[in-house]
């Protein structure tokens, strides 16, 4: 009788055991939350102090959400660091790119796409380190 209620009561701080972890390991551990589609996306180079502000709209003026804006930037001594960056679009057609090089070697372009649209857009930091692009994608 003995050894059944011993055995009993291991059972049962067993199972309170792991109903205890899965409770608390469940809890400690934040759950992902779906980006906040008004929040503006913003993309640290972490190159330099330069930014650009983007808002993509079609012809009608209305603001493309998820259109995508990227840039490959060649910088430093010889042009051997690279910077590759991409964002997409919010609901406003609102991005942001931050800490881009004030000095780049050769050209750069900002493409921006999205679905069968497209456009091109320099960026030249000597002209102008914080360019506000207001860019309309248009049918083909």
């Amino acid at each position: 009788m003995r050894t059944s209620h011993k055995m009993w009561r291991q059972g049962w701080r067993a199972g309170l055991l792991i109903i205890l972890i899965l409770t608390f390991a469940r809890s400690s551990f934040p759950t992902p939350q779906a980006p906040n589609p008004t929040d503006v996306p913003v993309v640290k180079g972490g190159a330099g102090s330069c930014t650009a502000d983007f808002v993509v709209k079609d012809t009608s003026g209305n603001a493309i959400y998820n259109a995508k804006i990227e840039i490959l930037l060649k910088y430093g001594f010889m042009g051997l660091h690279k910077l590759d960056a991409t964002t997409p679009t919010n609901v406003d057609g609102k991005a942001r790119f931050e800490g881009l090089p004030e000095q780049i070697k050769g050209t750069a372009e900002f493409q921006i796409t999205h679905g069968e649209q497209s456009k091109s857009l320099p960026f030249d930091p000597q002209s102008d380190c914080h360019p506000h692009h207001e860019v309309v994608l248009a049918e083909k």
